[in-house]
């Protein structure tokens, strides 16, 4: 016990004498100036306003987060839809059932407009790794890295890839090759 009373008392002379030497640790005696009050509040409120507006971008960013998962795992229910639709042979194409499906993949694509998701355009254009994911590569006649067929289709969200397309693309014109063949004199 009389241990714990010493150590006590000589933290407390430590803490009395770095007071006492250390001008940071004694409060300052002169009150702020009404100016100095004025820029204080003005740069609370301004810290505060910050504050709030980076707040508010964190709760919209969370919300499109939520919103991106929840469309990434309808992203292909939409595809298969599409490829139903593709394989109904002509002359079923007037039913009622086909139309009932076309008429929920119609309102399946309008959800995803709504909400600012729209689908890219790959078809002639050249390949960027950025928005798409090359599958294969093929020699043909367009010029070398057009996309020249798209297997799965690609998504932005608020001008940002949701889904990158998956595609084929052009390895340019084939190399001819040349056939070098011994020149003979004609004499």
């Amino acid at each position: 016990m009389n241990d714990e009373k010493k150590i006590k008392r000589a933290s407390e002379t430590e803490l009395g004498n770095k007071s006492e030497t250390n001008p940071e640790l004694i409060p300052d005696k002169e009150p702020l100036t009404a100016e100095e009050l004025i820029d204080l509040l003005k740069r609370t409120q301004a810290n505060f306003e910050n504050y709030r507006k980076q707040m508010q971008t964190y709760i919209e960013d969370i919300k499109k987060m939520a919103a991106r998962d929840l469309v990434v795992q309808l992203l292909p229910i939409i595809d298969n839809f599409e490829l139903a639709l593709k394989s109904v042979p002509a002359d079923v194409r007037e039913k009622d059932f086909v139309q009932g499906m076309e008429s929920i993949h119609s309102q399946l694509l309008q959800l995803l407009q709504n909400n600012t998701i729209v689908p890219m355009e790959t078809k002639g254009k050249d390949f960027d790794p950025h928005n798409h994911e090359a599958l294969m590569k093929v020699n043909s006649d367009l010029a070398k890295n057009k996309i020249i067929e798209e297997f799965q289709k690609g998504y932005l969200m608020h001008g940002k890839v949701l889904r990158h397309a998956k595609v084929k693309i052009s390895a340019g014109p084939a190399a001819k090759e040349e056939v070098v063949s011994g020149v003979e004199n004609e004499s």
